[in-house]
């Protein structure tokens, strides 16, 4: 057997028309990006466009080896992207700096997140660091420093009230920000988290949005010695209004004009942050979360394959405009969110004026379609942001009709995987543990056989971990395969962590 080209392999991770993203082509097939970002158009850009690709758990940019990941790296900037994002992970990791062992999962990890950040500024993309700042690696933790955790407070975490913990703390920052520096690498800007592997709820943290906000001002300092440019920005993930009132009568005090940027959560499901004030020159931007569709679903994730939000995307930027925005930080957890990308970055670019042009861009460059498909396979991909409403076997039909002229890859497989998964669960139903038949456990074995021909040959994933592992967010009907085939336990499915 031939063995497949480099050019293939990466080709499957990325879809092709590498060079023309290389060369600054956009995602209209290679047409040149003049005016984009002029303010003069119509449709006038969102200056921060930032992808957070958080390469960790197991997801695609974890798997990429260098070149694949470089390679996708062009097609964000191709797409419309201009920032990126990534967290320096601590999750399941020692401490790489006490190690001269280059197999060590932390010095791995460390090493290519340093080699995406360089091919990401000989794109020209600036750079921003995610960071939760108490949580470290597995061998710095001790009984008496650990922090105290609650309900939203769980990971590998120190309280930074007790000294030798927080020194720590700073040291490793001190670390990752000499490292990255000695690597040739400087940040625009750090995005600092006070949750989701952060925090702590002892007496002296409380309340904790003030311990965090300090320790990041003292951390900013440290960082600036090497990053002199380094904006300091904060996420409001999981922030109540009260904890946002707290913070902004903390900068008033304490650190007048020192945040420069507050990434506001937008809930799931809703289109805009709550109304709440940002402490005065502080940037208001939005935390965009492009992995699920127009509803949130078991889809999260990828879990069953591509996801597209049509809908919720364009009304996100028509009312972050409206609500005097300057852009973006796109959380996204692989490349299952691909068309999420397209239609996010390619509205905010201000190169097209809906999710319908945007998808017709995407089927030209990376389905292979012209003209006349190319509307065609917009209007087929826009029907999954309500994966139930998609009619079948119809869309399978049109699929099949399509997909017959269209170009080989993952982007194409995806779709296809999607529409059986789908097919399946609707012949699954939802049976009670005494209701399955055996052509519904036959279909249920199909659904998992399915979902792993995704995880593996089409998304080229290894194991996935956290929130990412198949056991979370599973299909209506898993717990009650699992009563009728004592195939596992069956206590009702883990608690997700971002429910909290």
């Amino acid at each position: 057997m031939t063995p497949p080209s480099r050019f293939k392999r990466r080709d499957f991770l990325v879809g092709g028309a590498l060079a023309g993203a290389a060369l600054g082509g956009s995602i209209r097939g290679g047409e040149a990006r003049a005016g984009v970002d002029d303010p003069s158009t119509d449709r006038k850009p969102l200056p921060f466009r930032e992808c957070y690709c958080p390469a960790h758990f197991g997801n695609s940019y974890e798997a990429m080896w260098p070149r694949e990941r470089a390679a996708h790296l062009a097609e964000l900037k191709a797409m419309g992207f201009n920032r990126l994002g990534d967290w320096l992970v601590t999750t399941d990791a020692r401490d790489p700096y006490t190690t001269d062992k280059a197999w060590h999962l932390g010095r791995v990890q460390l090493e290519r997140k340093k080699q995406a950040f360089r091919d990401a500024r000989a794109l020209g993309l600036d750079l921003n660091l995610i960071v939760t700042p108490n949580h470290v690696y597995l061998d710095q933790l001790r009984p008496e420093l650990e922090a105290t955790k609650s309900s939203k407070i769980f990971g590998q975490l120190l309280c930074p009230s007790r000294p030798e913990a927080r020194k720590i703390i700073l040291n490793n920052f001190v670390h990752w920000c000499d490292d990255l520096a000695d690597a040739g690498l400087r940040l625009s800007a750090f995005t600092a988290f006070a949750y989701d592997y952060g925090g702590c709820d002892c007496e002296a943290c409380r309340p904790w949005v003030l311990t965090f906000a300090r320790l990041m001002k003292e951390i900013h300092a440290l960082a600036k010695e090497r990053h002199p440019d380094i904006e300091p920005w904060f996420c409001s993930w999981w922030w109540t209004p009260e904890e946002h009132a707290l913070v902004n009568d903390w900068a008033a005090r304490e650190a007048p004009g020192w945040l420069q940027g507050m990434t506001m959560h937008i809930e799931y499901g809703q289109t805009h942050p709550k109304e709440v004030e940002v402490p005065e020159g502080c940037r208001k931007l939005a935390f965009v979360h492009i992995g699920y569709p127009d509803e949130r679903s078991p889809e999260v994730y990828g879990r069953q394959g591509a996801v597209i939000a049509p809908n919720r995307l364009p009304k996100t930027l028509d009312e972050l405009r409206a609500r005097g925005f300057e852009g973006f930080q796109a959380y996204s957890e692989g490349v299952f969110d691909d068309a999420n990308k397209a239609i996010l970055a390619g509205l905010a670019d201000g190169r097209f004026g809906s999710a319908d042009e945007a998808m017709r861009a995407y089927a030209e460059r990376y389905l292979g379609a012209k003209a006349e498909s190319s509307k065609a396979w917009a209007a087929w991909l826009t029907r999954w942001g309500d994966a139930k409403s998609v009619p079948l076997p119809a869309a399978q039909t049109e699929f099949d009709r399509l997909a017959a002229d269209a170009k080989p890859g993952w982007r194409l497989e995806h779709w296809r995987v999607k529409l059986e998964m789908e097919r399946l669960d609707r012949a699954i139903g939802r049976p009670k543990p005494d209701e399955w038949t055996p052509e519904q456990l036959a279909n249920a074995d199909a659904w998992f056989a399915t979902q792993e021909h995704l995880y593996r040959d089409i998304y080229r994933l290894g194991p996935v971990r956290h929130v990412l592992h198949p056991s979370f967010q599973p299909p209506s009907w898993r717990d009650s395969w699992i009563q009728a085939t004592q195939a596992a336990p069956a206590p009702a499915s883990p608690p997700d962590p971002s429910e909290a």
